[in-house]
């Protein structure tokens, strides 16, 4: 997206429409991302005076600076440098005795040595990292950072060079790697490769090709055997002798036939008699007849341009190039999944720095904590500042793991495996990361890999700030938060405003552009306010491998798609959802088991489904003591379609109690069957028009609007 059209949609909902009766703090005005990037980067690279951080003033990141700088030591590292130097020299001198260090390692070590706060300035060029970095409570304070107009790059692997064609046209080159790693992703020229695979990637990137779908075993399997193996129709695959490397990746979720997740699951076995897969599986992960999939990592499976595959006894790497401009490419293999590891480095600031090609693991369910990993992992560490970087082809973002009061502005984080950025807690020790301000970030292609995932996940983290973010094209959240766990990892006090989402949910059946979870069932007391989401979409197969069309929602119907702009579930209750614009998604607004929920001064326009959702079914039968109705009022809605649903209320065991609509303004395609209301409280039967809902005393005020 060009740096225009990204402020123009940062503006529009402040500029179309006014603010709530609650509104943001004036310096909350929103902040282009692009624009704030190249400013933080201008006000922390290493030379900069402290008079640069005047021009933050009036952004919401005016305080980046604060306590920053001051009586520091400034080391320098570059490609061109030797640890055996000073590296209190930005170059070397004239006599070639003295210079910058090549190492970050050795910059750290002579800061530790020096003691107090020091800066570490990165000079332009590639930094290639075979192990994580490491900072901890002896680096507190540290700030580490680009020298200015200067883009070091750090690179999560090795270079590959060497590169030789073989007879049947795929080149090789040598490739040995440090002990225990493996080649996670393999890039060329900055462009992430495919491992080999079959059926090979379809060439237009449509997530509607390239896929498998698993039969019906017979005879039938436990639900339980479901996580382990899955079956195959005759013919669908190819003989591999050899299963080691091989995984499947296989679309599946909490229960047999959902497909909200993924997972790239190890091949034990194939049994080509009956026709099934053996797979190395989860307690979480479970299949059915008709989860899509594909297999990837066997030499056997190599035979399309763009992909490789490592044969990690003989040290060598297979290739088959998109062209043959190779020996002059810069080919990269990722294998670190973490480049820089903070754990009790309090204070610490990371800046200007470009983080690209390292290895995809991080959002799986297979032998990975579930939010792991993270390009930068930020753990047990206060006040942590990550201003200014670029995050390209990792496999997560950012990770903060029990660590308060971290900022994360003006980043660009891009093309990721799994999570953009992750700030939450370890599962058993539940410390909680409060405080987080997640400002001004551009964060798009989000879940490359692991499709349930997030541009923005937290969880186990109060009084967090989600502003001013730019999110695009995410596989299933634009921002998820809130408890999985219940009370352990609950969240409260969350404010999620003038963020712009275009194109959440283009992988998963069911999902959206800002979700908030509450297992722990009480009010979370958090805003939801003056966001901008446009594009949010579906993707959802049927048995047969045909595919439900793009926007899709037929409230008769099940199983079907499901997607909302933004939504509530797992009983989440006390939240404000005020003054978002909603467009071109499918369902605008739901509310899934929680109660005193308000959802009020939304625009919702061109939508493909219902306006609004509202469904019992995650605490059908909860009511407690506290609880008041979901409110629904004074919104703008315009149906466009003729088969369109205002609302859609699954409300059978809560009926009126649950939720009431109030002075909404409705226009376009209204008709006898715009309100589908279970229980059947209206005279007309389950569905009905405004003037059947308001007879029935479930509406108060609301309008039709004339025809323009």
């Amino acid at each position: 997206m060009n740096r225009r059209f990204g402020l123009i949609l940062s503006i529009l909902p402040v500029m179309l429409f006014p603010r709530s009766s609650n509104p943001a703090p004036v310096e909350t005005e929103i902040d282009a991302p692009e624009r704030l990037q190249m400013l933080v980067r201008e006000a922390t690279c290493a030379e900069a005076s402290p008079t640069m951080s005047a021009k933050l003033n009036g952004t919401s990141l005016s305080d980046v600076l604060s306590s920053s700088t001051g009586g520091r030591t400034l080391f320098y590292v570059s490609p061109d440098g030797k640890d055996s130097w000073s590296g209190l020299l930005p170059t070397a001198n004239q006599q070639g005795g003295d210079g910058p260090f090549a190492s970050i390692e050795r910059a750290r070590d002579a800061a530790r040595e020096k003691g107090g706060t020091n800066t570490i300035a990165l000079a332009k060029g590639d930094y290639y990292l075979t192990q994580p970095i490491v900072f901890d409570t002896r680096d507190a304070g540290l700030i580490l950072t680009a020298r200015c107009d200067e883009a070091p790059i750090l690179h999560g692997g090795l270079r590959v060079d060497n590169f030789a064609q073989q007879a049947d046209g795929g080149w090789t080159a040598p490739l040995k790697l440090p002990p225990d790693e493996a080649v996670g992703d393999l890039f060329v020229d900055g462009i992430r490769q495919t491992k080999a695979r079959f059926p090979n990637a379809p060439d237009d990137g449509d997530p509607r090709k390239g896929w498998l779908f698993a039969a019906k075993c017979e005879p039938a399997i436990d639900v339980s055997e479901a996580n382990t193996r899955f079956c195959f129709h005759a013919g669908d695959l190819p003989a591999v002798d050899d299963t080691s490397g091989l995984v499947a990746d296989i679309v599946g979720g909490y229960r047999p036939g959902s497909q909200w997740g993924n997972d790239t699951l190890p091949v034990v076995s194939i049994n080509g008699a009956s026709r099934t897969v053996y797979t190395e599986g989860t307690g979480y992960f479970f299949t059915a007849e008709g989860s899509r999939y594909f297999l990837a990592g066997a030499k056997a499976l190599l035979d399309a341009p763009g992909e490789w595959w490592y044969d990690l006894v003989a040290g060598q790497l297979h290739y088959i190039p998109v062209d043959q401009s190779l020996p002059n490419s810069m080919v990269v293999a990722g294998i670190l999944p973490t480049f820089f590891k903070l754990d009790g480095a309090n204070g610490m600031v990371v800046s200007g720095l470009e983080f690209r090609d390292g290895a995809p693991a991080g959002s799986g369910k297979f032998y990975t904590e579930t939010r792991g990993f993270g390009a930068i992992r930020i753990e047990h560490s206060d006040g942590v500042r990550i201003l200014g970087n670029s995050i390209e082809n990792v496999g997560v973002g950012v990770h903060v793991t029990e660590s308060k009061d971290a900022l994360i502005a003006a980043n660009v984080i891009a093309d990721v495996a799994g999570n953009g950025i992750y700030v939450g807690t370890n599962y058993g020790t539940f410390g909680k990361s409060n405080g987080a301000r997640i400002l001004s970030n551009h964060i798009h292609d989000i879940g490359t890999v692991y499709i349930e995932t997030a541009g923005i996940w937290f969880q186990a983290a109060d009084n967090v700030r989600i502003a001013d973010n730019l999110i695009e094209n995410t596989a299933q959240f634009g921002i998820a938060g809130g408890s999985l766990w219940g009370s352990n990892d609950a969240v409260y006090n969350a404010v999620i405003e003038h963020n712009v989402i275009h194109n959440a949910n283009q992988q998963t059946a069911d999902g959206g552009a800002i979700k908030m979870m509450g297992e722990q069932g009480d009010p979370l007391n958090s805003t939801i306010r003056s966001n901008l989401v446009t594009g949010t979409g579906h993707l959802m197969n049927r048995a047969d491998g045909t595919f439900w069309a793009p926007g899709y929602e037929n409230t008769r119907e099940w199983p079907s798609p499901i997607s909302w702009a933004i939504y509530t579930d797992g009983k989440a209750s006390g939240l404000r959802i005020e003054g978002n614009t909603l467009s071109g998604n499918v369902a605008a607004i739901g509310i899934n088991g929680g109660w005193s929920n308000l959802v009020t001064g939304n625009v919702i326009t061109h939508g493909s489904g219902a306006a609004f959702r509202v469904d019992d079914g995650t605490g059908r039968g909860w009511r407690p003591t506290w609880a008041r109705p979901n409110r629904i009022e004074e919104n703008v809605v315009s149906v466009d379609s003729d088969s369109g649903i205002v609302a859609y209320v699954n409300a059978p065991d809560l009926g009126l109690g649950f939720v009431q609509f109030a002075r909404n303004r409705y226009s376009g395609n209204l008709n006898s069957q715009s309100f589908r209301i279970d229980p059947s409280i209206m005279r007309s039967g389950e569905f009905g028009s405004l003037r059947d809902l308001q007879k029935a005393g479930a509406d108060i005020g609301s309008v039709v609007a004339p025809a323009e």
